[in-house]
């Protein structure tokens, strides 16, 4: 058994026997259980040999030059089985040939070239068939047949040989040499078997056979290895999952043969959808995954709702009664390993099927909370329009890489202040979620508005000033009311001289001042194409000149607090 150490692993003497490439690219943790191997045959024939010399044997034998050569096989052994783990390739691949020297040598001290020493050229020669590629084994055959034929010209020529004809060494020759050539080629065609065998039953096990496509367990080690890359690269790998709804209807009323085929196309659409570097598998009855290399939420979310449209084009024109979940995770932002981001897609999946299906979610704790009941548990139709308001905020946020979580960082700091300035939880809750939904209305302005470097047109700065209508018509809602009035609020001042109503001092709900100091913070202290970021100390300098005017005073003396709160908290 420990000549296959390795073998569970794919890795090893096991995968060097299924892999006839497998020289070429061996690491050193694939190296050591070949050099290993080398060594547990020499092993067993310096032991045998040691035994051909104690035992009676034929008088030629020079037992002391027998005997040294035994030791040094053992002495070769005892190096590979030391140094196996930095053993090169190279080394091991001649290792057959070293045997074949120490074999040879040994048949010289016979002094007989007919002896069943000889059968010692089985050890190497089967082991270069056996785990090294093909091109190794034949070149060692062929360097077995001149060591051979040489030491058995050097001893008739030097009178060493006991008697033998020429015919009888001739005979020995060919038989020795053309066995093990022919035993070779029978251990390696046997190991191409097996290899393609085990090929076919690896394939089988991880491939879905109604679609063709990887499996869950395929999928699982395509993601595997896509974050390990990642890791070692700084990289993003994202995960989209697919969830079709309704298709259990579809097989009473139609039969599984056509849910098969929707199967099918659903599967060819996917891939058609797809980056050649990108893997489509089937995870489940109804659910497929994507595995995206190199991609971020933004370029997840765009692929997913193209897969969205797409899908809801193919079953309209047929008019299948079909639906869609996606969700979408990404590492490292959303996960640190495997299991994490397949708990984070699914959670996303959920909320999209919790929302109403049909949609598109990028995984967040926020979000998922809302959904939870953070503060939120609205059935039915008030529900599925809490998931589109959400989805609109997510769309918001990808809008645009370098305003990335702006709702959710203005959510965090809202919670902040709340607590500091003594808030109930449930109180606490809603305003982190109005602090999810507070950009909503800018979902109607261009975004050469809101990127533009320079100062706004009288035109422009009228589409910016009635963005906080547009929310509030969004957040309609009847379970959203609270936060709508906050929301649209946001913009008024202490001074009165905010829109769009020129509210004053308490006037304007406490959350909504909470807003504007959260959402007036996190601008600051983040870049943008026409400004630098700020630093934490600058910007409550600056909300500081206008507290009292732009800014509630106390509000913005809460999150000074919140702040070196966090900043002690975390100094601990």
């Amino acid at each position: 058994m420990a000549v296959f150490e390795g073998a569970n692993t794919g890795t090893g003497a096991g995968a060097a026997a299924l892999d006839p490439g497998y020289g070429q690219r061996a690491d050193s943790r694939e190296v050591a259980p070949l050099a290993r191997a080398g060594a547990y045959v020499s092993l067993a024939g310096m032991c045998l040999g040691v035994f051909g010399v104690i035992l009676p044997h034929p008088e030629s034998f020079d037992v002391r030059a027998m005997l040294l050569a035994q030791a040094s096989t053992g002495l070769y052994a005892a190096f590979f089985l030391a140094f196996a783990n930095r053993v090169p390739m190279w080394l091991v691949r001649l290792a057959p040939a070293m045997g074949i020297l120490q074999v040879t040598a040994g048949v010289y001290f016979t002094h007989d070239p007919t002896s069943a020493f000889s059968l010692f050229y089985l050890w190497p020669c089967f082991y270069a068939f056996y785990f090294l590629p093909r091109i190794d084994a034949v070149a060692d055959v062929a360097f077995l047949g001149l060591c051979y034929g040489a030491v058995m010209v050097v001893m008739a020529g030097s009178g060493q040989s006991v008697d033998a004809g020429s015919g009888t060494l001739t005979y020995q020759f060919v038989v020795t040499v053309g066995s093990l050539a022919v035993g070779g080629l029978m251990i390696h065609t046997l190991r191409t078997r097996v290899n393609r065998l085990w090929g076919s039953l690896s394939s089988a096990a991880r491939t879905d056979l109604l679609t063709g496509l990887v499996n869950s367990h395929g999928i699982n080690e395509i993601l595997t290895t896509e974050i390990e890359r990642a890791r070692i690269n700084s990289h993003r790998v994202g995960l989209v999952t697919v969830n079709l709804g309704g298709l259990r209807q579809l097989n009473k009323e139609l039969g599984y043969e056509a849910g098969d085929e929707v199967l099918r196309q659903l599967a060819r659409m996917l891939d058609e959808s797809t980056r050649r570097i990108d893997t489509v598998g089937r995870t489940g009855a109804a659910e497929f995954m994507v595995v995206l290399p190199q991609t971020d939420e933004h370029t997840g979310f765009l692929l997913a709702e193209q897969i969205l449209t797409r899908m809801r084009r193919a079953y309209r024109e047929r008019g299948f009664r079909l639906s869609a979940s996606l969700g979408v995770a990404v590492f490292p932002k959303h996960a640190s390993n495997v299991d994490e981001l397949l708990q984070a897609t699914t959670a996303a999946t959920n909320a999209a099927v919790a929302l109403g299906s049909d949609r598109v979610v990028v995984y967040s704790s926020d979000l998922e909370g809302a959904i939870e009941g953070e503060g939120v548990s609205t059935p039915g139709e008030g529900r599925a329009q809490l998931g589109t308001v959400l989805s609109l905020a997510e769309v918001l946020d990808l809008r645009d890489e370098r305003s990335s979580s702006h709702s959710t960082a203005v959510a965090g700091y809202c919670e902040m202040i709340g607590r500091e300035m003594g808030m109930s939880e449930q109180r606490i809750r809603r305003l982190r979620l109005a602090g999810l939904l507070h950009d909503i209305g800018k979902v109607g302005i261009a975004d050469s508005i809101l990127d533009k470097p320079g100062p706004l047109s009288p035109s422009e700065w009228d589409q910016v000033r009635r963005h906080p209508e547009m929310a509030a018509r969004i957040l309609a809602a009847r379970e959203l009311t609270d936060i709508r009035e906050w929301v649209l609020a946001r913009h008024e001042q202490p001074d009165g001289h905010g829109y769009p109503r020129s509210l004053s001092g308490d006037e304007i709900p406490l959350e909504s001042r909470i807003l504007a100091v959260a959402e007036s913070y996190d601008a600051m202290t983040s870049e943008r194409p026409y400004r630098p970021a700020m630093s934490g100390e600058e910007a409550i300098t600056e909300m500081g000149r206008y507290a009292g005017s732009q800014f509630d005073g106390a509000v913005v003396d809460a999150l000074v607090r919140a702040l070196d709160r966090a900043v002690a908290g975390s100094a601990v």
